[in-house]
């Protein structure tokens, strides 16, 4: 069994694509996932408007209200991370609703957790766990990262986290995921692989992960 570490936020769409091919491999190949939290507000000290701010801040800070959200419910009633993760990015990515307090509602209501948690969105004492998550995956992966960023372990334990996979679009077969999953594998659990990249081609195609 290969262990890993998904890091998510919900907003991006890079990591929405990624975290469907990451759960249609799973099925299909012996993957323990522990789904973990990064809010890039927090980590791009966004939570507060400024001028001169990028045009995905306002995003970001209303994912990091659903951070909040996720992070007690997980804690105080043992929802599912990766299920909450699911329901919130088809709703924001696939159905193009904006992540609003109605929104929130209706996702408490269809995992069945008490309304009430609606107040955690904007309990700002729950930053400091946020916090926590964002640090373990730099102290794995280094400090200029995003999301998606998967955390493996070599064998001797040690963690190795690298952001990525960049997906553009989730892949049209099944055989195409997995052999992207076994080539990275392979790759990710060697201490001395370090990094692979190409010039970025496209816009994402998060449509393409309704399939999944």
């Amino acid at each position: 069994m290969t262990t890993i570490e998904f890091y998510f936020d919900p907003s991006c769409p890079f990591c929405w694509i990624t975290s469907r091919w990451l759960t249609r491999v799973s099925a299909e190949r012996d993957i323990n996932i522990t789904w973990r939290q990064f809010s890039l507000a927090l980590k791009n000290n966004e939570l507060m408007q400024r001028d001169g701010e990028t045009a995905h801040a306002e995003a970001h800070r209303s994912a990091h209200r659903v951070q909040r959200v996720i992070a007690r419910a997980v804690a105080e009633h043992g929802a599912s991370a990766s299920e909450l993760y699911s329901e919130f990015g088809m709703r924001f990515h696939i159905m193009e609703q904006r992540f609003s307090d109605t929104m929130i509602r209706a996702v408490l209501a269809v995992k069945k957790l008490p309304e009430d948690l609606l107040a955690a969105a904007d309990d700002t004492s729950l930053d400091a766990y946020l916090q926590t998550e964002i640090d373990s995956a730099t102290e794995a992966a280094g400090p200029d990262i995003g999301v998606p960023t998967i955390v493996f372990r070599s064998q001797d334990g040690t963690r190795l986290g690298y952001f990525g996979p960049v997906l553009n679009e989730l892949p049209d077969t099944l055989q195409e995921s997995l052999n992207i999953w076994d080539g990275l594998e392979k790759l990710a659990t060697s201490p001395s692989f370090y990094e692979i990249k190409r010039p970025r081609d496209g816009s994402p195609n998060v449509f393409s992960a309704a399939r999944c």
